[in-house]
C-alpha cells in the first residue's frame, strides 16, 4: 500500500519501501471493555528516482486486509 503510494507521488514505478517500524495499536477503552480491533501500525520509508518519504501503513489485525496508507509529516524529498 506504501509503496505503490508511493510511487504515484515520486512519479517513480520503479520506488521500493522498507519496513521503518511496527507498532501494535491497542483498541479504544469504553467503561472498562475494550471496542473495536487491534490494529498493526508500521512506518514504511520508500525511496527511488531519487527521492523518498515515510508512510504510516494501518492495518486491523482481524485479517481483512484493510489497509490506510497515510502520509506522514515528511515531503516527499
Amino acid at each position: 500500500m506504501a509503496v505503490r503510494r508511493g510511487q504515484f507521488e515520486m512519479n517513480c514505478p520503479s520506488a521500493t519501501g522498507e519496513v521503518i517500524s511496527r507498532e501494535t495499536i491497542q483498541p479504544v477503552i469504553q467503561t472498562v471493555v475494550y471496542t473495536g480491533v487491534t490494529r498493526a501500525e508500521y512506518t514504511i520509508g520508500v525511496s527511488g528516482c531519487n527521492k523518498r518519504a515515510l508512510y504510516v501503513v494501518i492495518c486491523p489485525d482481524n485479517g481483512s486486509g484493510s489497509c490506510f496508507a497515510g502520509g506522514s509529516r515528511t515531503v516527499v524529498q
